[in-house]
């Protein structure tokens, strides 16, 4: 009896942590391509420096490809564009590469966390769009989040508001 019920337990919990699957005729293969207007994000440890997450562009690729992922779409390919924002010929070149569906654009525009550390408040802008393998932009969207977070976060993972931004952000991908 125990060990049905442990079956049936670990196959109820598999079945909810199994990512969701793209509907048919929707994109499924794509590539991911990040920029910023954003040089460095503020750390607040050492910790995070070393770990790269100072760099938005690290935050920025990593949070993009694991929810992307969790939605059900294959990644075919990630660049890091040293360009504030990715030229068009930048994303399909990659496409082409990688022969990807479409190409994910996000871009960091903007962050302020100037009131972090006193309210635990952090706002981010962040654009993203859907490119074809032809250069057309099939969606576009600009995205502001108001990140509020508990003080011991806030003073121990500094970076979760841009985390927060992103998971928001690319959820609305279509």
């Amino acid at each position: 009896m125990r060990v049905r019920l442990f079956l049936l337990l670990s196959l109820f919990l598999t079945a909810c942590a199994a990512p969701q699957v793209r509907p048919p005729g929707a994109i499924r293969k794509v590539v991911v391509v990040v920029g910023s207007r954003v040089d460095a994000l503020p750390t607040n440890s050492y910790r995070e420096d070393l770990m790269g997450e100072g760099n938005p562009r690290t935050v920025l690729s990593g949070q993009t490809q694991a929810v992307l992922r969790e939605r059900g779409f294959e990644i075919a390919g990630v660049r890091i564009s040293d360009a504030p924002t990715p030229s068009t010929q930048e994303v399909v070149s990659l496409i082409r590469e990688n022969d990807a569906e479409a190409g994910v654009v996000v871009v960091l525009n903007w962050v302020d966390v100037t009131v972090i550390q006193s309210i635990g408040r952090a706002d981010v802008i962040l654009e993203t769009g859907v490119v074809t393998p032809s250069g057309q932009l099939l969606w576009r969207k600009e995205s502001r989040t108001v990140s509020t977070m508990g003080m011991y976060q806030a003073q121990t993972d500094y970076s979760s508001y841009l985390r927060k931004a992103i998971i928001q952000a690319v959820n609305e991908i279509p």
